[in-house]
């Protein structure tokens, strides 16, 4: 024990002399010999200072801990606040005479040359990173260290598009705002994560000298932001956390952001159609139209319809139509589908000038610059150079407001998609030169939500933790598109694995920061514009309708086979409620899904197994991997609509083929008659039963009734379960008798349509 050393609440060993603090979790050093300091310019030099090192002070109060630091530029003050949690926060202030570019503040900062070192269990090659991406395509997986998955395809256009920390480049493992590092191996799980992002882009990076630890850093960008004399800059607060449990981590950083940042949660979940995945982009206003009538005609209950890119001459000019596709405008297709009953959605990219528009041609200003003053490229469309706008401009931010007023107030649009919005936060020359990256970008949606009211806003393509607060829902992942994998070995590319894969690891961001959007569901045809089979559209279905969030579809529903929409309908309504990758750590892509549902009247799971591989394989999981209590459960395989068995111990599926999503629901045993599952939604009951009445008649009698709710038409079953001496006598829908069968020995099923609502009961009798 050295002398120096200070001990708090069995939490934190401050070593005062070295200006660096020891994490500490249940009596162990976790997170050792930690520090912070600050890179920046002055004078046109590159200059670093740190908290570790001479002149350092040390101040320890009730509240919170500092530590303070200078040279003959700036100050350093280093906060460990004590709550709950611990919360670290670094502030830089300029002490010198003259201005200074504050580049970097390393808010933690651990390194083996200064004896640091982070402790799990076993060492860093049985670890696993949780690699949050930038955007909203970005790749999003607890990534193993020593293999994986992950392969960077490099280029100009990746580079824009995910690596938002350009000149970085040497770390191992990188993730943006937040990671968990977990011990696969059993041990401890780690969390580090910026709670705002209103103000500043961070990341926290984990570097290796091969399965060595090397360093550890958790940092805030400030983008080279001038600090006048006097003028202070402070970091985005960061949380640090341990515990047993890696998914509860992610909850609570989830928890502790929402606490901070208040979040837009609301309380009805949309659904749609889109034009993108059928037409991409070649849809006329005719096209729309006719879809909308399809949606009344089939009795879908989907509440817009979202026109995508497509309409604009330009990107950038979103109010100079596409007259041979929209010969009327656009607020005449806005006002034929209200008259088809539903809300017209519209997209736009609203940071993003083509360098073939109008608008550009007319304000060549209104970009971001580089150095030698050439306009900053943000993407590519459709082979087009799309160039990013400068938001801390007031004339950009009046004219992003005036599209949005128009398209709002004049056409009527009440759903806006805004895309590729990660162009206002890239790097470049501003107007403005006190505003981060991050404040430029909040500026712009901040500007939107402002002309739209309570108008219905969706990011996409958005930088993720800054957009907290302002859309109502986000993209968490890359394209669906009409394959199942990635053309090349990218994990942001469109494809429906992609999408999945980011579906499943940002469930915890659902209902807690905004709506998830999964992107759109395909049900239609192979050979129909779509390369998926079977199995693959039911495990799109299946992960959209787990995933709790957005749900629309994005098929040409005049040509659409009718058969194909009641997997659609499997979907609809959401029923808000995210499962759980119970495996996140475990498997790079989770291949269990686990959504426990509960209740007044009664409390079952729906597990999701997913086959990732290209060929049919043998699954076995059990129901301790998957998070259940100890007992018995009847298993229903919701796909089949096949009955099981009953399990304690273990789920056996010799051959599970190529993609399939075996989606089953579990319902503990009972002595009494049951309701099994429902066909009518995969949540089976957690969207559309509304209540169970359980009408006993004396000790030999009883009577289930089920209430259902759910808008549209479809056809269905629900399954009961009648453990002997009981057995079902009789069956009703909305108290007319009705015909029900025997699927097993103690297992009766009542097959009808459902529209808007129904009542089913069954009477059970007990024989003596």
């Amino acid at each position: 024990m050295n002398p120096d050393d200070t001990y708090i609440r069995d939490r934190l060993i401050l070593h005062g002399a070295r200006g660096a603090a020891t994490f500490v979790f249940q009596a162990a050093p976790v997170i050792q010999e930690a520090s912070a300091g600050a890179e920046y310019r002055a004078g046109g030099e590159r200059r670093a200072l740190t908290i570790a090192g001479p002149g350092a002070s040390l101040e320890v109060k009730p509240e919170f801990i500092r530590w303070e630091r200078s040279d003959e530029h700036i100050r350093l003050r280093w906060y460990i606040h004590l709550g709950a949690d611990l919360e670290l926060v670094l502030e830089v202030q300029n002490v010198g005479p003259a201005p200074v570019h504050l580049d970097r503040l390393a808010v933690l900062d651990v390194r083996r040359e200064a004896n640091g070192a982070v402790n799990l269990g076993a060492g860093p090659h049985r670890w696993s990173f949780y690699k949050h991406g930038w955007q909203s395509w970005s790749p999003t997986f607890a990534r193993h260290i020593g293999d994986g998955i992950y392969v960077n395809p490099g280029g100009e256009e990746y580079d824009r598009k995910h690596t938002p920390h350009p000149g970085s480049g040497t770390e191992d493992f990188q993730s943006e705002w937040f990671t968990v590092l977990h011990d696969r191996d059993g041990g401890l799980s780690t969390l580090l994560g910026f709670t705002d992002g209103r103000h500043a882009l961070a990341d926290v990076a984990l570097y290796l000298d091969g399965r060595a630890f090397r360093r550890l850093a958790a940092t805030c960008y400030a983008d080279g932001v001038i600090l006048q004399p006097g003028e202070r800059f402070l970091s985005e607060p960061l949380l640090v956390a341990f515990s047993d449990d890696a998914l509860a981590l992610l909850e609570h950083y989830a928890d502790r952001v929402a606490a901070r940042m208040t979040p837009r949660v609301p309380a009805h979940i949309p659904t749609g159609w889109c034009t993108w995945y059928y037409f991409y982009g070649e849809n006329s206003a005719e096209d729309v139209l006719a879809n909308a009538a399809q949606i009344r005609k089939h009795h879908l209950p989907l509440d817009y319809v979202l026109i995508d890119d497509g309409y604009q001459q330009a990107i950038g000019d979103w109010l100079r139509i596409d007259a041979t596709k929209f010969p009327q405008g656009m607020k005449a297709v806005a006002d034929g589908i209200r008259a088809a009953g539903l809300r017209p959605g519209i997209w736009l990219a609203p940071f993003g000038v083509s360098s073939e528009s109008a608008t550009y041609a007319e304000h060549p200003d209104w970009t971001l610059k580089h150095q030698d003053g050439s306009p900053v490229v943000a993407w590519q469309h459709w082979g087009v150079d799309i160039y990013a706008l400068d938001l801390t401009r007031p004339d950009v931010l009046d004219w992003i407001a005036h599209v949005f007023r128009v398209m709002s107030q004049e056409w009527g649009y009440d759903l806006f998609k805004i895309d590729f919005v990660f162009a206002a936060a890239m790097e470049g020359i501003r107007h403005d030169p006190t505003v981060t990256r991050a404040e430029a970008y909040r500026r712009g949606i901040e500007r939107i939500r402002e002309v739209i009211g309570d108008r219905f806003l969706l990011g996409c393509g958005a930088p993720q933790l800054p957009s907290v607060g302002v859309v109502d829902a986000m993209r968490i992942g890359p394209d669906v598109a009409f394959n199942w994998a990635p053309i090349w070995a990218d994990l942001s590319a469109p494809a429906v694995a992609n999408a999945l894969r980011n579906t499943a690891t940002r469930y915890f961001m659902h209902r807690r920061w905004w709506l998830n959007d999964g992107d759109c569901v395909l049900v239609r045809m192979r050979g129909d514009q779509s390369d998926l089979v079977l199995n693959e559209m039911r495990t799109l279905v299946t992960c959209i309708a787990l995933s709790g969030g957005l749900t629309l579809d994005s098929d040409n529903l005049p040509t659409i086979r009718p058969g194909r929409l009641k997997y659609l309908r499997m979907a609809l309504p959401p029923s808000g409620l995210a499962a759980r990758p119970v495996d996140l750590f475990r498997s790079e892509n989770p291949r269990l899904q686990v959504l426990a549902v509960d209740k007044p009247w009664g409390r079952w799971w729906v597990v999701s197994l997913i086959n990732w591989r290209d060929k049919t394989a043998k699954t076995e999981v059990t129901l301790r991997e998957l998070g259940l209590p100890e007992g018995e459960y009847h298993v229903y395989n919701f796909w089949r609509q096949r009955y099981v068995g009953v399990r304690s111990d273990k789920l056996s599926f010799r051959r599970h083929q190529p993609h399939e999503s075996i989606v089953l629901c579990l319902r503990p045993v009972a002595d009494q008659p049951d309701l099994l599952t429902s066909t009518f939604h995969v949540t089976q009951g957690a969207a559309e039963i509304s209540g169970i009445q359980r009408v006993v008649h004396g000790p030999n009698g009883q009577t289930l009734g089920v209430a259902l709710e759910k808008a549209g038409a479809q056809r269905g079953q629900l399954v009961f379960t009648a453990p002997a001496p009981w057995r079902a006598s009789e069956a009703r829908v909305d108290g007319r008798k009705w015909p029900f069968r025997v699927l097993a020995s103690g297992l009766v099923a009542v097959r009808f349509r459902l529209k808007e609502r129904a009542l089913v009961e069954v009477d059970f009798v007990r024989d003596e």
